[in-house]
């Protein structure tokens, strides 16, 4: 019994640190960041916290093989799905801040996990390109829940337009995210701007991060496979005329 569950277990972990693991992972990213903004009305938001949740627990699946971690990771997860479906039923600040600040602690715990899974030494695989694409995306969405518990709990941390209501709005989650992505990416457009110092420091790290990330991190990938290769590589024999000079 023991060494079926194991076995359950493995192929379970398997799949979500594989192709195809990690295939639909990014596809859950995408559709929480592309498909959310198109629904706006009851049944969209519930399809939108269905996809939601998805994302959340495939990536505890794949947090790590040890007992502990995947425990902390499962109960951040958990309280997070049952926050952020409980939260259109109690739309006060205190409720609200709780939300945000566990589904920020889960996707921290989950890009590190990611990173440190992408970034190991060994052969660089598209399923590991695919993985360093997952993390940039989710660099901006953790950025995102940072900037709205930063709204939630400061006053007047962003200068938001009328149109994105109020902490804890369909719409002011949205902006936020938008502009997350449009500071990690160093676009800038100027439409959505940090106003308290706190707010500025975080914007600051976040477009460090978008600048610095494909340059180191990606590049490390890159170093990864020339070593990988050279590695595989075996090495050419000498040839007699050189060995006799060495003999010499």
């Amino acid at each position: 019994m023991v060494k079926m569950q194991s076995d359950i277990y493995a192929k379970f972990t398997s799949f979500w640190w594989g192709e195809r693991g990690l295939t639909a992972l990014l596809l859950l990213l995408f559709v929480a960041i592309f498909l959310a903004p198109l629904f706006d009305s009851i049944i969209g938001k519930a399809l939108v916290g269905v996809f939601f949740t998805l994302l959340l627990v495939s990536g505890t699946a794949s947090v790590s093989s040890h007992p502990a971690p995947r425990l902390a990771a499962g109960l951040v997860a958990g309280v997070a799905i049952v926050l952020s479906w409980l939260r259109d039923y109690y739309p006060s600040r205190l409720f609200m801040s709780w939300w945000a600040f566990f589904t920020l602690l889960y996707f921290v715990l989950l890009t590190w996990v990611l990173l440190r899974q992408v970034y190991r030494e060994g052969e660089v695989t598209v399923v590991r390109v695919r993985g360093a694409v997952a993390a940039y995306i989710l660099v901006g969405i953790t950025f995102g829940f940072l900037y709205q518990l930063l709204e939630l709990r400061l006053d007047t941390a962003f200068n938001l337009p009328a149109m994105a209501g109020g902490p804890g709005d369909y719409g002011h989650d949205t902006h936020l995210l938008y502009f997350s992505f449009v500071t990690l990416t160093t676009v800038g457009y100027g439409d959505i701007t940090a106003v308290h110092p706190v707010a500025r420091m975080f914007v600051i790290i976040e477009a460090l991060l978008g600048q610095l990330y494909p340059a180191t991190l990606l590049a490390r990938l890159v170093s990864l496979e020339i070593a990988s290769r050279q590695e595989r590589t075996p090495s050419a024999p000498r040839s007699g005329k050189q060995m006799g000079r060495k003999d010499h």
